[in-house]
Formats: structure tokens, C-alpha cells, sequence
């Protein structure tokens, strides 16, 4: 496996003024949880036809959906197979796949605080053209899409598996706009190169 990859384009969001979902009919719409425009949203926005592959991560995914459903069992007995389907957390991004009828593969993760740089590595070990998008709503919205390739692109990224220090999604976010910079998570070292 190489040590590096590289990220054509990325976007993202800090807050939930910045979504526009506009480009979904208002009647599938208005089904959206927040989470799901966020992600929808990040990855519409960086979409290209050449992407094989999509990874989708989140540390807390349906978090909100999930309460509810909850609620609904403890008061009723049963939950609604609507909110249910809703609520797992590969949603997002296998709505996008019917969304615009791709028949690629896609991926969720989640590895708790790490699951930015867990998501980051997944899309880096596929060797493949793929969209990455990072998305969590439970503290305030949040989320990232980054266009990965393995060949070429706008900047190159080398990744050392040496476990380090966890840097959250704010600092990830500097990595992707300062002209060089270091990310690190438990999974290891990010290095932004320039050429």
C-alpha cells in the first residue's frame, strides 16, 4: 500500500446555514433529517462521474433520529420502519447512491472521536477515485467532503500509521487550507506536501 494519496478538491461546513439542499425534490425534502442534508449536501457539492467508490463516516450518525425512535418504543411498544430505515448509519450516503443512481460501492464508518481520520483512511487504502464526506450534527453541524485519488491532484498527502495525538475537525479543516501542515489522530500522522 503507498503511504500517500492525494486530494483533487474538498469542501465544507461549520454550519447549518451553509446547507442547501435544493438540488433534492421538496417532497423527498422535507423526509431529510439534518444529518442526511449535511452529508447529501458535502457530497453533491464535490461529485464527480469518475468516482468508483464513496466512504461516508460520522462519530454519531442518526443520533437525534435514533432518541426518537427510542421514545417511541418506551412510550408505544413499536417504532415506525420509516424512521427506523432512516436511522442506520449508512443512510446518508446510500441515499446518495439512489439519489443519482450509481452503482458503485460505498462504505459507513465510525470509530468514535476518530472517525474522521478512520473515514480518511478507508478512502486512502482503496487505491481507487473515490468521495470521502465526513458529516455529524450532534454538538452544532459539522462535515467535510474531500475528491481522494491515489494518483494526482491538488496537493499530496503522506500518512505515517504512528499513533498520535487526536485533533478534532476544526483542525482537520486548517490542515486542508494551510499551505503545509501536520493532522494527526490515533491512527496516525497526516502531512500536507505542496509540489
Amino acid at each position: 500500500m503507498k503511504n500517500y494519496f492525494y486530494i483533487k478538491d474538498f469542501c465544507y461546513i461549520k454550519n447549518e446555514n451553509e446547507i442547501d439542499v435544493s438540488f433534492v425534490s421538496p417532497l423527498v425534502r422535507r423526509k431529510l433529517s439534518l444529518l442526511d442534508k449535511a452529508a447529501l449536501f458535502l457530497t453533491e457539492k464535490i461529485f464527480d462521474e469518475k468516482v468508483q467508490e464513496l466512504v461516508f463516516s460520522s462519530e454519531y450518525g442518526e443520533f437525534t433520529r435514533l432518541d426518537t425512535i427510542i421514545g417511541q418504543y418506551q412510550e408505544a411498544g413499536e417504532v415506525s420502519p420509516a424512521q427506523f430505515s432512516a436511522s442506520v448509519h449508512n443512510y446518508p450516503v446510500s441515499f446518495f447512491t439512489l439519489y443519482k443512481k450509481l452503482n458503485i460501492p460505498y462504505h459507513a464508518v465510525s470509530s468514535g472521536e476518530n472517525s474522521l481520520a478512520a473515514g480518511v483512511i478507508k478512502a486512502m487504502i482503496s487505491q481507487k477515485e473515490t468521495l470521502f464526506t465526513y458529516a455529524d450534527v450532534k454538538d452544532g453541524v459539522s462535515g467535510v467532503s474531500c475528491l481522494i485519488s491515489p494518483t494526482d491532484g491538488k496537493f499530496r498527502i503522506e500518512y505515517d500509521n504512528t499513533p498520535s495525538e487526536y485533533m478534532d475537525f476544526n483542525k482537520f479543516i486548517d490542515f486542508l487550507n494551510n499551505e503545509n501542515g501536520i493532522y494527526t489522530s490515533a491512527f496516525g500522522t497526516f502531512k500536507k506536501i505542496i509540489d
